[in-house]
């Protein structure tokens, strides 16, 4: 048996509806506190009857309803309902609660119920009495302090035992009556003997009359009793009519429903066949649409799987192509590597050649030179030939100092080519010193970057911090608020804060703040005023109040700072030099702007240590008010009060730990901007290092255009020197041609020097310039050569990488086309395997369809058959019914004729029977009888009957209360003997029952301390109803000592074990825990979840808890939070669902 789900509506905090759906196991329900979990218990407590405004936490019924929040509105009716199970047997309790006055219902499965009519059904759900276990924090504490006689009381709740004490209190209270009412039956039987002498006379001639009376009255009895014979005998005849009749219907009806429930079941064989046959045909279907699909899916596989085969067929020509090509075009560009080695040979040995001769042509023309001037002194009549000559050396001069010029330019090419490649050579080196020193400036960012990932992990894991110290601080301000601020104070505050409220009111408690040691003292004196609501005006003051009204939400006080009389400490009083703490104005820290509010309420109140310093100072004289550390409070009016409270100083006390938290929190907050700043300062030197190393980028794209610049540039130096040598062999042709015609005038020289003895050296120069020209022309040749034969190299090593790219290319579709074959492949026989199973379930389909078609043709048959007797049976149940149907009418005429005469005689003269009845006398002489004696009643005279009856009533009287009086005396024995047998019941049950819980107690001490011993004790007492119980003790390795010595997770342990014990023993099936692990350490706890997921396999557990170690075993989780102040939410998990 368990509770399946609770559903509130309206109730307590939980505005709207909400729905918890419980585990039949372990349901964990956390929350921060004051956040309305514990109002989930007061819901489970009120549906099931608790109504005691103790333990629902309320002063009145209406206080169960939803107060409103800023976002809702105060409820109007409050709702719990209970969903209660047990097998396939189920039921519903709803109570609800109804605005303005309180008035509750109660519905069991939607029939208004009482309390007492709700006791009857939980006893039948087994939670009556303590067998619904409700064990809050405080009462597992409590469980040690009980006394021996208080936990005795206990047991007999939990086991029923109270009951023998109660029935045995209520014996005695009896006892006590009978004793009581023996005394006055004898009094009262000597009354009546008096009387009944003094009436004897009038008896007498009234017993004459009597006599008359009783034989008229005997003759009316037997007359009466013959008519009813008669009657009785004819309704006898009538009913063994009747017996016939009615056996007959009954078999008649019995056949008739026979074949009728037999019509029924074979509908519903007909019915299940039938849908039988449809899932079959549907899965039969299913089957088919299935294999279809399948075929498509193969088809599809197989397309692919030859396209892919093909393709790869088309791949590795293409790849064995290719790689012929490959291995040609290295051959190409090992053959042109050959080829430029030799054109460089070929231009090398030109331009030696060319300076040999050019180093002779030099030599030739200084020779000539002074030729010319030695024939000048002997040649002067050869004017004219000498004239032409000259002209013709002239031009022969001009060309050579165009073709020196080239030549000269020629010359200066290659220093311009050498310095170029200085150029280059110096710009590779700079990109190379910015490669290194960019590959250095990346380490330094890549530092920098991992210092900026480390900084912002730091910096994430300090805003959580901090994000987590603002949720607590949160919790614990809402906690505060929720929890002890009272709901019209609440609801001011967060309108406020929402900027729904056109004013700014404080509380009192919220402007102050003391030491911890003082939280009590300053409580106690407050009392009411520490939630009064601070204010500017009576302005401001009023629009509260408004907004109070404007939504129900309950009546406050405010203090305007305009009607604020501040009061100051008495200085001029002489104070003892012991005891006092302190004025409480200059202990505690107050916001400046609320100071003469606060000095309103407590300017001068004065803190002493003890009640013994406080009276003292009061009997000395001081007028003032004084509070001691305990929270006893003196004030000036004469009253004194004091006490404690279990809630005292709680107020102050949060509110420290709300100052502690915002401490904690703004902590958290600095060091987070800390890291924020030095993250900052990281990122911007990380940004610097990226900007520079993209700088070093930029620089060495520049470098890279600066040497592809001097490529060009070389490349332009190529192609003039290409221009340059058109134009060589262009001076060249003028030359040969000028140099015919200065043969021909050599010639014509020669021949006037014939004369002369010295010899022409025209040859040797003819000589010297075709070799010349010849060389010239063959570094030409060279130098085209080598050109050639680079450019060939290029493009051949330009195609090698191509050819190297179309090769890896083909090589990666050919792996990719081979894992493609093998998916297909794979897909095809996954695709075959599916295809036979279904086409062997088709098979096993088509032999069941068959089968149930010829099972439902049978079927039918059947049916046809129980219709046919079915008619045959209602046709005869008809017609006994309707012979019954007549004899019953028969007999109802002759019971109505019996009816009357029983009306008029019965109460008079009691029927015998028949058989004390006599057979002689006949009804008409009975009825002159009466006639008779009617006649001498007449003659008789007037006589006093009553005395007969007042006799008899007497007499009567005396003989029931001498039977009263040996009724009390028997009933004194009686109730002395069950006293007695209560008392070796309950000692029985309760020393069996205890027995029970002592040895699992023992056993769960055991399991939770891992050893030791414990064990429940009867004390002595005067008679069995005084004995107590103890509770001994001992953990594993040490001596047994009194409970209070142990820490106190050791006694939660304890009282832990012995409350499971308990309810284990009793069959409690539902336990709800409030917080019963808070006290308990980590090892505990873990042995505490362990028992309670253990206990929760044959009990529903219920465990309000904030230890993380429960919420694991539990199966459902719910957690409870507020979505604003005063409005709670819930949030629901089923842990096998993540787990």
């Amino acid at each position: 048996m368990y509770i399946g789900r609770l559903q509130l509506k309206g109730f307590k905090s939980f505005g709207g509806s909400h729905d918890l759906i419980l585990s039949s196991g372990f349901t964990a329900i956390v929350g921060p506190n004051g956040s309305g979990k514990s109002n989930l218990l007061d819901a489970l407590r009120w549906s099931l009857g608790d109504s005691s405004a103790n333990r629902l936490r309320i002063s009145r019924q209406s206080d169960l309803l939803f107060q409103g929040s800023v976002s809702k509105e105060t409820a109007r009716e409050a709702e719990v309902t209970l969903h209660l199970r047990e097998d396939e047997r189920v039921c519903s309790v709803k109570r609800r609660v109804t605005a303005p006055d309180g008035a509750t219902s109660l519905f069991v499965d939607n029939t208004r119920k009482t309390l007492t009519e709700l006791d009857e059904i939980k006893r039948s759900w087994k939670l009556e009495g303590a067998r619904f276990a409700f064990i809050g924090q405080g009462e597992v504490q409590e469980v040690l302090k009980q006394s021996p006689s208080e936990r005795r009381m206990h047991l007999e709740v939990l086991f029923g035992i109270d009951i023998y004490r109660k029935k045995r209190m209520e014996a005695q209270d009896r006892l006590a009556t009978v004793k009581e009412e023996y005394d006055q039956l004898r009094h009262l039987m000597g009354e009546l003997s008096s009387r009944r002498e003094e009436i004897a006379p009038d008896v007498a001639r009234a017993a004459q009359m009597r006599a008359i009376m009783d034989s008229i009255e005997g003759d009316r009895r037997l007359l009466y009793w013959l008519r009813r014979a008669e009657c009785e005998r004819t309704i006898a005849g009538i009913e063994a009519e009747l017996e016939a009749a009615a056996s007959l219907r009954e078999g008649a009806i019995f056949w008739s429903r026979y074949w009728k429930s037999a019509n029924g079941a074979i509908e519903l064989k007909l019915t299940h066949a039938a849908q039988a046959h449809r899932q079959q045909s549907w899965e039969l279907e299913q089957c088919r649409n299935r294999f279809d699909s399948l075929i498509k899916s193969g088809y599809a596989s197989a397309a692919n799987l030859r396209g892919s085969k093909a393709r790869l067929q088309e791949a590795r020509a293409e790849q064995t192509e290719a790689k012929a090509r490959y291995e040609k075009l290295l051959e190409e560009q090992k053959k042109s590597l050959e080829d430029n080695k030799l054109a460089r040979e070929e231009v090398e040995k030109a331009e030696k050649a060319q300076k040999a001769i050019e180093k002779k042509w030099n030599e030739y023309n200084e020779r000539l030179e002074k030729t010319r001037l030695e024939r000048e002194a002997w040649n002067k009549e050869k004017g004219r030939l000498d004239g032409e000559l000259q002209k013709c050396r002239a031009k022969l001069s001009y060309l050579g100092k165009e073709l020196l010029e080239l030549r000269n330019k020629k010359a200066s090419v290659p220093d311009e080519r050498k310095d170029l490649d200085f150029q280059i050579k110096h710009l590779e080196s700079e990109r190379d010193r910015l490669n290194a020193e960019q590959e250095k400036l990346v380490k330094e960012h890549g530092e920098l970057y991992a210092i900026c990932q480390s900084l912002a992990s730091e910096l994430q894991r300090a805003k959580r911090e901090s994000v987590n110290l603002r949720s607590k601080l949160n919790d614990a301000a809402e906690s505060l608020q929720a929890g002890l601020y009272p709901a019209p104070v609440r609801h001011l505050l967060s309108a406020a804060k929402l900027k729904r409220l056109d004013a700014d009111p404080h509380a009192v408690i919220d402007v102050l703040s003391a030491p911890a040691n003082l939280a009590a003292a300053l409580e106690a004196y407050l009392g009411g005023r520490q939630f009064q609501l601070l204010v500017e005006d009576m302005e401001e003051a009023g629009r509260c109040i408004n907004r109070l009204k404007q939504n129900s939400a309950g009546t406050a006080t405010f203090l305007p700072l305009e009607r604020a009389r501040p009061r100051y400490p008495n200085k001029a009083v002489r104070l003892p030099s012991r005891g006092i703490v302190g004025w409480a104005i200059e202990l505690i820290r107050i916001e400046d702007h609320w100071l003469p509010a606060i000095q309103h309420i407590m300017g001068d109140l004065l803190i002493v240590d003890s009640y013994d310093i406080g009276k003292e100072l009061v009997r000395s004289g001081f007028k003032g008010p004084v509070v001691t550390m305990e929270g006893d409070v003196f004030q000036p009016g004469g009253t004194v009060s004091g006490g404690r409270s279990q809630k005292s100083g709680r107020v102050l006390e949060m509110k420290a730990q709300v100052t502690r938290l915002e401490e904690e929190a703004a902590k958290a907050q600095s060091a987070a901007e800390a890291l924020a700043k030095k993250y900052k300062e990281a990122e911007g030197k990380e940004l610097a290092a990226s900007e520079q190393k993209e700088e070093y980028t930029r620089k060495i794209r520049e470098v890279n255009g600066k040497i592809a610049v001097i490529e060009d540039q070389k490349e332009s130096i190529v192609k003039e020197q290409r221009r340059a040598a058109g134009e060589r062999g262009r001076i060249l042709d003028s030359i040969k041609a000028e140099g015919k015609n200065w043969s021909a005038l050599l010639a014509a020289i020669d021949e006037l020097e014939e004369k002369r003895d010295s010899a022409s050296d025209v040859e040797d120069d003819r000589h010297l310039i075709e070799e010349r020209e010849k060389c010239r022309a063959r570094a030409t040749v060279a130098a085209s050569n080598l050109s050639a034969g680079f450019a060939l190299m290029n493009r051949v090593s330009n195609d090698v990488r191509a050819q190297e790219g179309k090769l890896r290319k083909l090589e990666e579709e050919t792996a990719e086309l081979d894992q493609s074959c093998v998916r297909e492949r794979s897909n095809l026989a996954r695709v075959g395997g599916s295809c036979l199973e279904i086409h062997t379930r088709r098979k096993e389909l088509l032999a069941d369809i068959e089968e149930h078609g010829g099972h439902y043709t049978k079927l039918e048959k059947i049916k046809e058959y129980i219709k046919s007797r079915q008619a045959k049976a209602e046709s005869r149940m008809r017609g006994e019914s309707e012979k019954f149907t007549l004899a019953q009418a028969r007999k109802g005429e002759t019971e109505r004729d019996l009816g009357e005469l029983v009306n008029t005689w019965e109460e008079q003269f009691p029927y015998p029977g028949p058989a004390e009845l006599p057979e002689d006398v006949g009804i008409d002489e009975l009825r002159r009888k009466i006639r008779d004696g009617d006649r001498k009643i007449k003659a008789f005279g007037d006589v006093n009957m009553g005395v007969l009856s007042e006799d008899q009533n007497l007499k009567d009287r005396l003989s029931f209360l001498g039977e009263q009086l040996d009724d009390v005396r028997a009933s004194a024995a009686e109730i002395e003997r069950l006293i007695t047998d209560a008392d070796m019941m309950a000692h029985k049950q309760f020393s069996a029952a205890l027995l029970k819980v002592d040895e699992r107690f023992c056993h769960l001490f055991k399991t939770l301390f891992g050893g030791g011993e414990a064990h429940l004790v009867m004390t002595e007492g005067e008679t069995i109803w005084n004995t107590g119980v103890e509770i001994d003790a001992r953990l594993p390795g040490k001596h047994t000592q009194v409970l209070n010595q142990y820490s106190g997770g050791e006694r939660a342990l304890i009282s832990i074990s012995l409350l499971f014990a308990t309810m284990e023993v009793a069959g409690s099936p539902i336990a709800v825990l409030d917080e019963v692990d808070a006290a308990l350490d980590e090892s505990n706890l873990r042995r505490f979840s362990e028992l309670t997921k253990e206990y929760a396999k044959s009990r529903q557990i219920l465990a309000m808890t904030h230890r993380r170690a429960t919420m694991e075993r539990a199966d459902v989780l719910y957690g409870v939070t507020l979505q604003e102040p005063g409005l709670s939410q819930v949030v629901g998990v089923r842990l096998e669902d993540w787990s």
